[in-house]
């Protein structure tokens, strides 16, 4: 017969091993878990209306160039991201109450604005202005400097303020003999470049190079075009910053977002990231002044 004094030491031996390995396991696994970092969730705000920049697609999705972007930055700068739309004086006060962390659309800024808001210091996107006229409009009538856009006719739309409207205005000024001819009505861009293909009543349109690619693309569009050298454009005025940043609330914490994003920019500049994006998106790299004036074989 089995005797239970001897089977109990072989039992305690067992039970101290197994209580032994158990405890083991439990302190190595406490020691090896690093404290997971809780990303912060952030809402960028765009109107959502220009093509190829921040759009919605056919699926209804919202997707463009500066979106991406904002994606890939918020991943490397450690922030989850949402998106929403809204009008661009709504998101100027969202910013400022804090119901938006960053407002995007080609934004460029001024000392007024810096005066208000927080910018990113790298820019992400670089793209001088162009001027669209009906296809075949340059064989008759050609732009090869600033003042042969006089007399040529445009719209702008009633009450709103834009780069456009000011520009028009100063060439008035500059040159008053032979003024753009504006038509001042309700209707909006997609209505004025609808009309600029059609050649009905509009002769030219501020835009740039890769909105006229892309709008061919969406709409079968047709444009002449021309990108004039900055000396000619200094005539009248600067019509838009080729530069574009991203904003943040003038705040300590608005600063420091600005400030992971300029980092996260920064580095996708240099593995060329933002370059592999602005081709597969717009077309053409214009993720950089120097990148963009290497794919467009500017003359220095």
């Amino acid at each position: 017969m089995f005797s239970i004094k001897k089977l109990l030491p072989l039992f305690v031996i067992g039970t101290l091993l197994i209580s032994g390995c158990g405890s083991k396991s439990s302190s190595d696994t406490s020691s090896s878990l690093a404290p997971v970092k809780e990303q912060k969730t952030i809402v960028a705000a765009t109107g959502g209306t220009k093509i190829g920049i921040a759009y919605f697609d056919k699926n209804n999705e919202l997707t463009g160039y500066e979106v991406e972007v904002l994606k890939e930055a918020a991943k490397r700068a450690g922030y989850k991201i949402q998106f929403q739309t809204a009008k661009s004086a709504d998101i100027l006060d969202g910013i400022s109450a804090g119901r938006y962390q960053i407002n995007f659309d080609t934004l460029s800024k001024t000392p007024a604005q810096e005066e208000k808001y927080t910018f990113t210091k790298v820019p992400h996107y670089y793209e001088p202005a162009a001027f669209a006229f009906p296809k075949g409009f340059l064989k008759k009538h050609p732009v090869k400097k600033i003042d042969d856009l006089g007399n040529l006719r445009t719209c702008l739309t009633s009450g709103k303020e834009n780069s456009w409207q000011r520009f028009v205005e100063a060439f008035r000024k500059k040159f008053p003999e032979k003024a753009i001819q504006v038509t001042y009505t309700k209707e909006g861009w997609a209505d004025f470049y609808r009309r600029l293909n059609a050649g009905d009543g509009i002769d030219v349109l501020k835009t740039k190079e890769s909105r006229i690619h892309l709008l061919e693309q969406e709409y079968g569009y047709h444009f002449d075009f021309v990108v004039l050298p900055q000396s000619e454009m200094d005539k009248v005025g600067k019509l838009t910053n080729p530069n574009a940043y991203f904003m943040f609330p003038k705040t300590e914490e608005g600063a420091k977002m600005a400030a992971d994003f300029d980092k996260a920019i920064n580095a996708m500049q240099k593995d060329g990231t933002l370059s592999k994006l602005s081709i597969k998106v717009l077309g053409s790299d214009y993720s950089s002044k120097a990148n963009y004036e290497k794919s467009h074989q500017v003359k220095k």
